[in-house]
């Protein structure tokens, strides 16, 4: 592995990069350019634009019922199928169900706790009166 400062506009990367990639990469822009002072940084930008333009046009071509890869993801779909019952939640509720599907740890609940809000599944909705609980809304997210 071979340890490399990427300056990226404003933004410095520090990342480990395969030595025999990298040394394959500034070969390629020797030979193009002839040099790789002012090129190694946009080409670099370029590369990465170009990977995530074909992943996301890859993801859009997906079908949308395609099952999630991960064990995390399936678990949230599966939490969230069985939240989508209901049109509002308390974080006890949230806590049963995903006590019910995955585990009881104080850590699980939080990761799928955590999970849940950042995917939009639940969105707290109002504070439950003289407690630090909250009401969530539930929105059914395709997977």
């Amino acid at each position: 592995m071979l340890y490399g400062v990427f300056n990226m506009g404003k933004k410095g990367v520090f990342t480990r990069v395969d030595e025999a990639l990298l040394l394959e990469f500034k070969e390629y822009l020797l030979r193009k350019y002839g040099k790789l002072d002012g090129v190694f940084s946009r080409e670099l930008e370029n590369a990465i634009r170009l990977y995530l333009e074909r992943a996301h046009t890859y993801s859009d071509r997906k079908a949308e019922d395609e099952k999630p890869k991960s064990r995390t993801l399936k678990t949230v779909k599966a939490i969230s199928e069985k939240l989508a019952e209901y049109r509002e939640v308390t974080d006890q509720d949230v806590e049963d169900v995903i006590v019910k599907t995955v585990g009881g740890d104080r850590r699980t609940v939080s990761k799928y706790t955590y999970l849940l809000k950042k995917l939009g599944v639940i969105e707290p909705s109002r504070r439950i009166p003289g407690s630090n609980g909250y009401i969530y809304m539930v929105q059914p997210r395709p997977f």
